[in-house]
């Protein structure tokens, strides 16, 4: 779990289970969710979030909203697990952050 600060919001970036057992560095993908936090946060209706990082893949996960947003990891897919990747990416950015 990673607590910080984003435009004077506090958050909590937290992994699932299975990917606290599996990302041994987990300080890329903290940064990687956090880059697009600014984003997120300015839209309350938004419940999910994707992240497409040119080293780690495609970062998925949830928004819960309560006194701290919390960023909740669910899935890395590999950019090699990825058909198609460059579109199939976009489009996912493109609807998680609409």
């Amino acid at each position: 779990m990673y607590r910080t600060y984003v435009n004077e919001q506090e958050i909590i970036i937290k992994l699932s289970t299975k990917l606290q057992r599996d990302v041994h560095d987990r300080v890329p993908v903290y940064e990687a969710v956090k880059s697009v936090a600014p984003r997120v946060l300015i839209h309350p209706q938004q419940i999910s979030f994707a992240v497409n990082d040119a080293n780690l893949g495609l970062i998925i996960g949830e928004v819960q909203r309560g006194a701290i947003t919390v960023f909740a990891v669910e899935h890395i897919i590999e950019k090699s697990h990825i058909f198609g990747e460059k579109h199939v990416t976009e489009e996912i950015e493109r609807e998680a952050n609409s």
